[in-house]
């Protein structure tokens, strides 16, 4: 049973036959995610779609939280001294990272543990299905914090749940846990405390007995006719006006 294992920022990809499992570990810092690990998971990302042995693929955070959103205090993501292109770029590394994931051609497993907030809720919806811990929740803060939803989260959201419940979650800041997860179609499975990797690993091996080719072309199809969005291409532009405003004191 061949095993390959590869390492990059507080990532980490092991390879067994046709199953990928990406772990993403901060050491602290309630796995936010910084500028570093956004490039990491995109670059962990990238290097799985060009892997044609690799049929499904599990990301999970630490044992306890999946990720507490994005690390505000993280200069390079922000890059408040640089240029408006300079910015620009600094403030979409993340919708680059979500891309990647959500572009995968392998079917994508999340298993969550513990809290999914903000940039790591996005995260989350970027795969195919989701596994939750029975403590686990997701949370998007963003309006609240004077931003909008960015990084492809929004048609994430809202193809999931409804225009109008996604006005819910957004705009009262809603924290959804797994069993109104399940309910809403934001998670597949719940499962105890603990079992997250665990029960997504399992899944996985039953997915990877079917067919690859046509397991690829099936998700391709599905998600070429759900995803097709008018308004994607601005979301990182929106992200950053909002972002400005805030910063100008023009949020409220």
């Amino acid at each position: 049973m061949a095993r390959k294992m590869t390492e990059m920022s507080g990532v980490e990809i092991e390879v067994q036959c046709a199953i990928a499992t990406v772990r993403f570990d901060r050491g602290g810092k309630a796995n936010a995610l910084d500028h570093a690990m956004i490039e990491a998971l995109e670059a962990a990302a990238t290097e799985l779609s060009l892997n044609p042995d690799v049929s499904v693929v599990v990301l999970a955070g630490t044992p306890k939280i999946f990720a507490a959103g994005v690390d505000l205090k993280d200069t390079r993501l922000w890059n408040s001294q640089g240029s408006a292109v300079a910015r620009h770029l600094s403030m979409n590394a993340g919708i680059r990272m979500s891309t990647a994931w959500r572009r995968l051609p392998q079917i994508v497993i999340a298993a969550l543990e513990g809290p999914a907030i903000g940039g790591g809720a996005i995260l989350a919806l970027c795969a195919d299905f989701r596994v939750m811990a029975e403590d686990a929740y997701l949370r998007f803060p963003e309006v609240r914090l004077g931003m909008t939803l960015g990084w492809g989260g929004l048609s994430l959201l809202t193809e999931r749940v409804g225009a109008g419940r996604a006005k819910r979650v957004l705009c009262c800041d809603e924290t959804i846990g797994a069993d109104e997860a399940l309910a809403l179609g934001l998670a597949d499975r719940k499962v105890p405390q603990g079992a997250a990797l665990e029960v997504a690993k399992a899944w996985a091996d039953e997915i990877a007995e079917i067919p690859s080719m046509p397991l690829r072309m099936t998700k391709s199809a599905i998600d070429a006719h759900a995803r097709r969005n008018w308004a994607e291409g601005a979301e990182g532009d929106q992200f950053m006006l909002a972002k400005l405003l805030a910063e100008g004191g023009g949020g409220a």
